[in-house]
């Protein structure tokens, strides 16, 4: 059944939907929404989400190409949520339907929804809109804003020119069958105002209403738009938005966001200052360091005089001439380091297993199996590898163990079922490696949600508490580790 036919309500049939890193360029390319978020692998990388996220306006995009619009009909108004973040690769199903003359599009993540597209239907009495000027397109910034935490706030405005890139809109509503460029154009417009002005880098897009006026002449080569924040606080902010071709509207509506707010730095718990020198001429190699628990781990150690070596994907946050770039699970960059070790110190005193993937929701059904399946494997293989592969370098000495799990082992979140098997199983690794290895010392650690990049969402630091607390508890800890061959639970 078509929008604007008599029944009340009726449904579609389900369509699959794919993303492609092609299709994120080309978002991009047309929209000139360049936000690292979406399009920087490292940057993404740092991020609760681990890799880069599928524009919201390009899952809307697709939802929209299933609406067929009846001859002498326009849209008049369109909607949508973003609830969840959408990736590449990942298999999605579109479900549309329409109830009392509203049109709705669910994106579907197995069955849990990510995104709700609605549309309103009406007669069209203007002009249809067409790709805009010549293949170029014309936006204001290159390079996402990166605002001060001062500078959002209520009646914080931003206007400018604006022109989509022609030709990558036509291919892009084109492919997802978006016969009216107008959505298209609103859609991308929308995704570059807050992905690179209002507010910018920290931006997550949550939500759009739009009511869309067909001008009665045709549109100038390069459009204007204005923008205005009507609402500021608790980490979000509401803009009230326009879209004009002269004198002619062709979206009104607002925008809604959240705004990531920066990792916030517990001067009172810094572990970083020198306390006693109570871990000279200690060897401890820690894996994830780059940044969040593992690197303050690795201060709180230094400060107690300890020689700390790391292994990162990425780039500390402090330059570091002991970290090895590389991943965990990796055999040669483990025996790499452990003879650099061996040729620098002869020795080690504590490995302490902190390396985990992003964490992301999934659910135990046939299309989050394989994503299940993945984490649990990658999650085992960042303890397991550094385990086997310094076992025998730990036993020189009265060696120490750290495997740090979670509290979810033992209250369990619904939406993490590769969490808390992972964590369990790396906490049995450790209590086996006690059995093997009696004369190590093992201390498995469960901290609740902690301060970090990788809880950087609207609600993330809710009832999180900092990394340096927790590091400076380790740390305290391992001044005085438990008898060997004796599994120790730390909270």
């Amino acid at each position: 059944m078509k929008p604007g036919d008599t029944q009340e309500s009726s449904v579609s049939d389900q369509v699959a939907v794919v993303f492609t890193e092609a299709d994120v360029e080309l978002f991009s390319e047309a929209s000139g929404d360049r936000n690292p978020l979406h399009l920087d692998r490292a940057y993404a990388q740092r991020t609760p989400y681990g890799q880069p996220v599928v524009f919201g306006c390009l899952g809307a995009l697709a939802c929209f190409g299933q609406l067929r619009v009846p001859s002498g009909m326009c849209v008049r108004s369109m909607a949508a949520d973003f609830l969840r973040p959408i990736f590449s690769d990942v298999h999605y199903e579109v479900k549309t339907e329409t109830i009392d003359g509203v049109w709705e599009a669910r994106l579907f993540d197995g069955s849990a929804l990510a995104l709700l597209a609605r549309a309103t239907i009406g007669a069209d009495s203007g002009i249809p809109i067409r790709p805009i000027g010549d293949d170029s397109g014309v936006f204001q910034h290159a390079v996402a804003n990166v605002p001060h935490a001062a500078e959002i706030r209520r009646g914080t405005s931003t206007s400018g020119a604006y022109r989509c890139n022609g030709a990558a809109l036509a291919a892009l509503a084109r492919h997802w069958g978006v016969d009216d460029h107008q959505i298209a154009t609103a859609l991308c417009w929308s995704s570059y105002l807050v992905g690179m002005e209002l507010p910018g880098e920290p931006a997550l897009f949550f939500r759009l209403a739009f009511e869309l006026q067909r001008p009665a002449t045709p549109p100038s080569s390069c459009l204007r738009y204005r923008a205005s924040t009507t609402y500021a606080g608790f980490g979000q902010i509401k803009i009230e938005v326009a879209l004009e071709s002269g004198d002619s509207p062709l979206v009104s509506g607002h925008c809604w966001s959240y705004v990531r707010p920066p990792v916030p730095v517990t001067e009172d718990a810094d572990s970083s200052r020198v306390v006693s020198a109570s871990m000279a001429g200690k060897v401890a190699v820690i894996t994830g360091t780059s940044r969040g628990l593992g690197a303050a781990i690795a201060r709180a150690l230094e400060a107690r005089g300890a020689t700390v070596y790391g292994i990162s994907r990425s780039q500390p946050e402090a330059n570091s001439l002991r970290v090895e770039i590389g991943d965990a699970a990796n055999r040669e960059v483990l025996r790499l380091l452990k003879q650099r070790i061996l040729n620098e110190q002869g020795r080690l005193d504590y490995l302490i297993c902190n390396a985990s993937p992003p964490l992301l929701p999934l659910t135990l059904e046939p299309n989050g199996a394989e994503r299940v399946a993945e984490f649990v494997k990658s999650a085992i293989g960042l303890t397991l590898f550094p385990l086997c592969e310094f076992s025998d370098l730990l036993e020189i000495g009265e060696a120490c163990v750290v495997i740090i799990s979670s509290v979810a082992v033992e209250t369990p979140v619904k939406e993490w079922p590769h969490y808390v098997a992972a964590k369990r199983a790396v906490e049995a690794l450790g209590t086996v490696m006690a059995l093997q290895h009696p004369q190590l010392r093992t201390v498995v650690v469960r901290p609740d949600k902690l301060i970090t990049n990788l809880t950087n969402t609207p609600r993330g630091h809710v009832g999180a508490e900092s990394p340096k607390l927790i590091a400076r508890r380790i740390a305290e800890r391992l001044e005085n580790p438990p008898p060997a061959g004796k599994v120790e639970i730390q909270y």
